[in-house]
């Protein structure tokens, strides 16, 4: 099962959201990777909010190492891991530190063998087959994969800029902040405080709907 998230997550209103999905994860270790934060203090801290949310859900979690300082720890964290959260921040800085340091081929294994993985903002937006790498020329690459066919747009409000560069063919999952989507093989089940919609379509929180 993956969960992608809009944004604004560990705050408040994602508590019942995450409940859920520590319920449907089941018991065992939840580990915060937070590449998509810069070294350092962004870094820290970005583990620190995690922790303690999913701390106060009544997980069990920690931050793994930087994987930019030390891969292999990072890597044996996400060994370790039920659930592995993956944070916000720049989706260009997600990608290049899930690449070039292995972690990110761990993490695909991790889904593969059947482990649960929640992305937000720019966490979720690398778990798709596609991602949008923002700026003044936004350019789509490609991403962990782990959702195929689909490309995320976080803190979604009805409207992208990004359409004109997706792909034909790729399914946009709109995404608003502190909601989003169970994706447990190609279903989609919306959650949250929002509807989030998929291939242009709102889907209304608590219902499900087929991937193409």
């Amino acid at each position: 099962m993956i969960c992608l998230q809009g944004g604004a997550e560990f705050g408040p209103v994602c508590r019942e959201m995450d409940a859920a999905l520590l319920a449907a994860a089941g018991p065992g270790l939840v580990v915060v990777v937070a590449l998509a934060a810069a070294p350092g203090r962004d870094y820290d801290q970005a583990i620190a909010n995690g922790v303690d949310h999913f701390t106060r859900l009544g997980a069990e979690a920690q931050g793994a190492p930087d994987a930019r300082v030390d891969p292999d720890g990072a890597g044996v964290a996400v060994g370790r891991a039920r659930l592995v959260v993956l944070p916000g921040g720049s989706p260009v800085r997600l990608l290049e530190g899930l690449t070039m340091t292995g972690v990110g081929a761990a993490i695909a294994r991790h889904a593969g063998s059947g482990g649960p993985v929640m992305g937000a903002s720019a966490g979720a937006m690398a778990l798709c087959e596609h991602c949008v790498l923002p700026g003044r020329r936004p350019s789509v690459v490609v991403g962990l994969g782990l959702v195929p066919g689909c490309l995320v747009v976080p803190h979604f409000t009805g409207h992208s800029d990004w359409e004109a560069v997706v792909p034909g063919g790729v399914v946009v999952l709109g995404l608003p902040e502190c909601a989003g989507l169970f994706v447990d093989g190609r279903t989609a089940t919306a959650a949250g405080s929002a509807p989030s919609t998929v291939g242009g379509r709102p889907v209304p929180v608590g219902h499900s709907v087929p991937l193409p």
